[in-house]
């Protein structure tokens, strides 16, 4: 009988010993190796080390279908300290994006207009013809985003009041003009 008692304590004592063992492996801090983010977007407030990064994160093939967030951080940086040579870094930009693939010769121009030239990329092609009127409202509306595109470009980032000024000038002359045709048109 004492022989069962001791093997029973001797067995009891070692299911602590395990459980405390295993207890105690469970607080121990385990070392995480940290996670390095393959795709980073641009952030601080050094332009030029922004658009390195920039660079750098669109390079990496995986990373290419975050152009629009990295642009949007490019702009939402320069606002900070406008100056006109930011113009001709997001023109730089545009041209590396469109050699390297990432976007459209056609996507680089337009990128470009909306934000940083008088000309409108929301208007059709020919504002002297009929066929645009059953949506000139929607050619407004898009016209007036634009148009807070180019005071974030151009005034924001650029400090370019002359530029913008006429974009605003010229879209409201444009306004008369095609409401004007369209009067026209819808009196034939």
């Amino acid at each position: 009988m004492q022989n069962k008692m001791i093997k029973f304590i001797k067995k009891s004592i070692f299911i602590m010993v395990v459980s405390f063992i295993a207890m105690g492996l469970g607080c121990v801090e385990k070392k995480v190796s940290p996670v390095v983010d393959t795709c980073p977007i641009p952030s601080g407030h050094l332009i030029d080390n922004a658009f390195e990064t920039a660079k750098s994160t669109l390079s990496n093939p995986e990373c290419r279908y975050k152009f629009e967030t990295v642009f949007t951080a490019l702009l939402n940086i320069c606002e900070g300290a406008p100056d006109m040579k930011n113009k001709e870094l997001f023109s730089g930009f545009f041209v590396w994006a469109k050699d390297q693939g990432i976007i459209s010769k056609m996507q680089a121009k337009k990128y470009y207009t909306r934000y940083f030239s008088n000309r409108f990329v929301s208007l059709p092609g020919d504002y002297q013809t009929c066929s645009h009127c059953p949506r000139i409202k929607t050619v407004f509306a898009e016209c007036w985003d634009e148009i807070e595109n180019k005071e974030q470009g151009l005034l924001k980032i650029c400090g370019d009041k002359a530029t913008y000024a006429k974009a605003y000038d010229d879209l409201q002359k444009i306004e008369l003009i095609l409401e004007a045709t369209c009067s026209a048109c819808s009196a034939e």
